[in-house]
C-alpha cells in the first residue's frame, strides 16, 4: 500500500537488479525508488528518487519499470511515459519519449522505440500485410540532456546494443503467411534482418537497411530483453534431472565459470525459491540451494557472486497481498547465501509517490464490486435454471467491506465442506498502491481456482478464526 504518513510506511520491495560499474541498483516494483549497493562490500550507497516521473496506467504493457544502465547512472522509463536519467545524487534530466518505450542504450544515447506490430491474422494466405509502411519515429536521448528524433523506414521488433553500437532488428518488406489449422486462418510472418548504427558514426536523420545493414549481433538468440533482468515463472529441475529447463538466469563474468539459474521448486503452497549453479556451458551442478518458501523474482551475477531478490510467503497466504522481498546474494565458489537486505527493512516513504484525491465515486465503486461478489452459493446458473455455488462444497458466503481508501478490501468468508469447522476467507483489495481502482474482475475465478487444485493451508494462523485462502 501506498505510505504518505509517519504511522503508515512503505518498504523497499526489489523488482529489478542492474549493474552500473561498481554499483548494484535495487529498483521497487512500484515505486520510483532504487536503493544503490556497493557490488563489493553489499553495502548501501544510496537512495535515489525519482518521483517526478509520473505513474504509467495500471493496464500499460509492458509494465513496471524499464531501466538501463548508463555511463554513471540509470536510465528510466515507465512505458510510454517520458524518460529520464537519474544518478545517485537524484535525476539529472527528462526526455520526450514519443510514446515509445526504452529498448536500448548505445554511444548514441538511450533508444526509445515503437512497439512491434501486432500479430496479423488474415483470411488468405495471399492477403498483404496491414498497417506497415511509412516512417516511424525514434526517440534518443543523450546525457548532455537532449533528445534527438531519428526516422526508420521499416517497423522494428527488436534492439540490442553493444561496445556502443546500437543493432535493430527489422522488417525487410518481405513476408509469408502460415496458416493456423483452419481454411480461413493465416498469420503472418514477415522476414527480419538486423542493421547496425556503430559507435563512432554520428546519429543520422534516418536509419534504413538500405545503408546501415548488418549482420545479427552475437548472442542474439539468448540475449535478454530486459536490462533489468526481471523474469517472471521459472520451474526448476527436480533433484533427479540434470538437464536444466531454462537458460541460465545469469552467468559469473568473472573465473568462476558459473550459470546460475534461479526460480522455483514444488507447486502452490510447497514452492520453494531455489537457486541452481552450474559449471558454464554444461549440465554438471556445482550447487544446489533451497532458500525456503518463496520464488526468485529477479537476478544478476556479478564476480563470483549471484544477487538475487526473493519473494517470501505473503501475509495472507493469497495472492492479492503484496509479497515481502528480499534481496540475497549467493556465492559462487562454496554457495553461501547471504541475505543483503532483508525484507520489508528499507524504508522508501519519503521517495513514494503522493496519493491522489480519493476517487470521487468510490464509494459506487464499492458497492458496485461488493454486490458483484455478493452470494457466492448461487453463482452459476445452469440451463434448466438452477444455480449452484461459485465451487463444489461452498456455502454459507458472505462479503464485508474492510478499511478506507486506499486501503479497502472485501473481505469474502464462507463455510467450505472439505474444511469443516472452519470459515476461508479471500481478501480481495478494491485500489492499488497508488490510490488507483483496481476492478477485481477475476477474483471469482481466481478463488474457484485455489478451491479446484485445492490449495489451501491446512490450519489457520495462530490466533485466527478463519483460513486465508
Amino acid at each position: 500500500m501506498v505510505i504518505d504518513s509517519a504511522d503508515r510506511r512503505r518498504h523497499l520491495r526489489p523488482g529489478s537488479l542492474v549493474t552500473v560499474g561498481e554499483r548494484i541498483w535495487v529498483i521497487d516494483q512500484v515505486q520510483p525508488v532504487a536503493v544503490v549497493l556497493d557490488s563489493r562490500t553489499a553495502e548501501p550507497v544510496a537512495t535515489v528518487g525519482w518521483p517526478e516521473l509520473p505513474p504509467q496506467g495500471p493496464d500499460n504493457w509492458p509494465s513496471g519499470w524499464q531501466v538501463r544502465p548508463a555511463d554513471d547512472g540509470l536510465w528510466v522509463q515507465q512505458a510510454g511515459g517520458p524518460l529520464a536519467l537519474v544518478t545517485e545524487d537524484g535525476l539529472r534530466s527528462g526526455h520526450l519519449s514519443g510514446g515509445c518505450t526504452l529498448r536500448a542504450v548505445s554511444a548514441h544515447g538511450a533508444w526509445c522505440l515503437p512497439d512491434p506490430p501486432v500479430q496479423d491474422i488474415a483470411a488468405t494466405e495471399g492477403t498483404p500485410p496491414r498497417g506497415r509502411g511509412g516512417l516511424h519515429h525514434l526517440y534518443v536521448a543523450h546525457p548532455d540532456r537532449t533528445t534527438a528524433t531519428v526516422l526508420l523506414d521499416a517497423e522494428v521488433h527488436a534492439a540490442r546494443s553493444q561496445d556502443g553500437d546500437v543493432h535493430l532488428q527489422v522488417e525487410t518488406g518481405r513476408w509469408s503467411r502460415r496458416n493456423l489449422g483452419t481454411p480461413d486462418f493465416w498469420d503472418l510472418e514477415p522476414e527480419t534482418a538486423w542493421l547496425r548504427l556503430p559507435a563512432n558514426e554520428p546519429l543520422p536523420d534516418q536509419l534504413s537497411l538500405s545503408t546501415h545493414a548488418s549482420s545479427p549481433p552475437p548472442g542474439t538468440e539468448s540475449a535478454e530483453p530486459d536490462g533489468g533482468r526481471r523474469f517472471g515463472y521459472r520451474w526448476l529441475p527436480r533433484p533427479d534431472q540434470d538437464d536444466p529447463l531454462e537458460g541460465p538466469a545469469a552467468s559469473d563474468p568473472g573465473p568462476a565459470a558459473v550459470d546460475w539459474r534461479a526460480g522455483w521448486v514444488g507447486h502452490g503452497r510447497d514452492r520453494h525459491a531455489a537457486v541452481l549453479a552450474h559449471e558454464a556451458g554444461t549440465t554438471i551442478q556445482r550447487h544446489r540451494i533451497d532458500l525456503g518458501p518463496g520464488t526468485a523474482h529477479a537476478a544478476i551475477a556479478t564476480r563470483g557472486w549471484l544477487w538475487l531478490a526473493v519473494e517470501g510467503p505473503r501475509r495472507y497466504e493469497t495472492y492479492t497481498d503484496p509479497a515481502p522481498t528480499a534481496l540475497i546474494r549467493v556465492r559462487a565458489d562454496d554457495g553461501t547465501v547471504v541475505t543483503v537486505l532483508a525484507a520489508d527493512t528499507v524504508d522508501v516513504t519519503e521517495h513514494c509517490w503522493p496519493l491522489p484525491p480519493e476517487p470521487v465515486d468510490a464509494k459506487d465503486y464499492t458497492s458496485f464490486w461488493r454486490d458483484r461478489l455478493t452470494d457466492l452459493d448461487h453463482f452459476w446458473t445452469r440451463s434448466d435454471g438452477h444455480r449452484t455455488p461459485l465451487a463444489g462444497g461452498l456455502s454459507d458466503s458472505r462479503v464485508d467491506v474492510v478499511g478506507t481508501w486506499p486501503d479497502t478490501a472485501l473481505h469474502i468468508t464462507f463455510a467450505y465442506a472439505p474444511r469443516p469447522g472452519r470459515r476461508l476467507r479471500r481478501i480481495v483489495p478494491l485500489f492499488d498502491e497508488l490510490g488507483r481502482q483496481a476492478p477485481p474482475e477475476y477474483a471469482a475465478i481466481h478463488l474457484m481456482e485455489t478451491l479446484d487444485t485445492e490449495d489451501i493451508p491446512g490450519a489457520a494462523a495462530p490466533g485466527a478464526d478463519h483460513i486465508d485462502v
